[in-house]
């Protein structure tokens, strides 16, 4: 038995078809005629023949007419070899048409000088495979200015501090968060340290979490379900913990910012701890008996709810913004958001609206998480509002996606920021797929 890997797709398309020809000898017939169709039918672009007008209309120089040039000779090469019968000849020139167009329209894309051009990295070392060098070196040349590395969460950060306890590989592997900065600052790309707020994740060592769990520092829900990895936001000790390392890390290191991420509850479900509840009779000053179904029906006592559980948040981005700034001044602060605010506040206490306003945040960075060009559209539009006059990043959601090598519906996507005049934008994740389109915006959308 075998299962079948997401790498070398278009090879492990051929071993199926092949498979499948076996019994069924038309399929080949049926699956060059498919990819003939195929090429050239992109986001809103239905054949090669639309692709080629749109580039008409923006204009193509040379260099691009010559990729053009080939992408509808290899288009004829397919029509001729279907005519023939050849139908592996055809589906390979099909191919090589689709990808000669998506090159020529990845050239013709316009650059935007001065716009901010970000890759979330969720892994601590980089790109796999590669050492924290490397991997800033490619975000360089490919035209980007920003990352934001993932070395920090709820209970282990990847370098030596006196808040976290450090990931188990330190010794053998180093400070990651000195070799990611020396990178940085050697391409002159700007680090952003992203935390993972609350959730300890796996790297963080099984006695730190029981420490947390026997010590009533961690969330239920309203079943009273324990969620081991979760810090409960309304614990002084847990905020404390937060707020902590992160101006630790600021004091520490030279770093151009710090983003929050996980800055809010899991869900609605959550948390309904012990201390949650003696916590919040101390603020209204009155038992509630009826806990927590008290305060998951409407009423005035459920708004005083969602205002206190927002506020456990809030508090945390607010005291990491004043004393980050004190630490390091000139430091950004920014944030991962959820993307639809006046739900949010409510359902997981993620007021970012109001830190925009407030001016805790320098950025926000919503997660429009959405293959759809018309929902990513209508998204950013509002978030635009939310954001209060400070800039909006909007996150695009490449690994996510079906397919995380999709460079077209990405242009499309960075193309809406531009239009909606965002000022940049940041991609989620700076991983292998990062690696298939990077060259194809590198030749035009994000060129130096």
């Amino acid at each position: 038995a075998h299962v079948l890997l997401s790498d070398d797709w278009p090879g492990k398309r051929r071993l199926m078809l092949s498979l499948v020809a076996g019994a069924f000898p038309d399929a080949w017939a049926q699956a060059a005629r498919h990819e003939l169709d195929g090429a050239g039918r992109w986001g809103r672009f239905e054949s090669l023949d639309d692709l080629g007008a749109a580039l008409s209309r923006l204009g193509m120089n040379p260099a691009t007419q010559a990729v053009w040039a080939a992408a509808m000779g290899a288009r004829q090469q397919a029509v001729e070899a279907v005519q023939r019968q050849s139908y592996l000849e055809a589906i390979e020139a099909a191919q090589a048409a689709a990808k000669a167009a998506r090159e020529a329209w990845c050239m013709a894309q316009p650059a935007v000088p001065g716009e901010h051009r970000a890759f979330w990295c969720h892994s601590a070392f980089g790109l796999d495979g590669q050492t924290w060098d490397e991997s800033i070196g490619l975000l360089k040349r490919s035209g980007f200015t920003a990352i934001l590395p993932n070395l920090l969460w709820g209970g282990v950060a990847y370098y030596p501090g006196e808040v976290l306890p450090p990931y188990a590989d330190l010794e053998r592997r180093g400070d990651q968060m000195q070799l990611c900065l020396d990178a940085c600052r050697k391409y002159g790309i700007e680090c952003h340290v992203w935390k993972v707020n609350w959730n300890m994740g796996s790297a963080t060592d099984p006695s730190w979490v029981q420490r947390m769990v026997a010590a009533g520092r961690v969330q239920q829900d309203a079943q009273g379900t324990v969620s081991e990895r979760w810090l409960c936001p309304s614990h002084p000790e847990n905020q404390a913990l937060e707020v902590a390392a992160m101006v630790d890390l600021a004091r520490r290191y030279p770093i151009d910012g710090l983003h929050f991420d996980y800055i809010r509850y899991p869900d609605g479900q959550h948390c309904f701890c012990p201390g949650c509840r003696s916590r919040f009779e101390a603020h209204v000053g009155a038992a509630v008996a009826d806990w927590p179904a008290a305060v998951r029906q409407p009423g005035a006592l459920r708004q005083r709810w969602l205002d206190w559980r927002r506020e456990t948040i809030t508090a945390v981005v607010r005291a990491v913004s004043e004393q980050a700034r004190q630490a390091r001044p000139g430091i950004r602060i920014s944030a991962a958001v959820f993307r639809q605010w006046p739900t949010d506040r409510d359902e997981v206490g993620q007021d970012w609206k109001l830190w925009c306003e407030r001016g805790y945040l320098d950025f926000v960075c919503p997660m429009d998480y959405t293959e759809s060009t018309r929902a990513f559209q209508s998204q950013v539009r509002r978030q635009l509002e939310w954001s209060s006059g400070k800039p909006c990043y909007p996150g695009i959601g490449l690994s996510c996606w079906a397919d995380p090598s999709d460079v077209m519906l990405l242009l499309e996507q960075i193309g809406i920021c531009r239009e909606l005049g965002t000022g940049g934008f940041t991609i989620f994740n700076f991983d292998r797929h990062a690696r298939e389109v990077l060259p194809g915006l590198a030749l035009g959308a994000t060129a130096r």
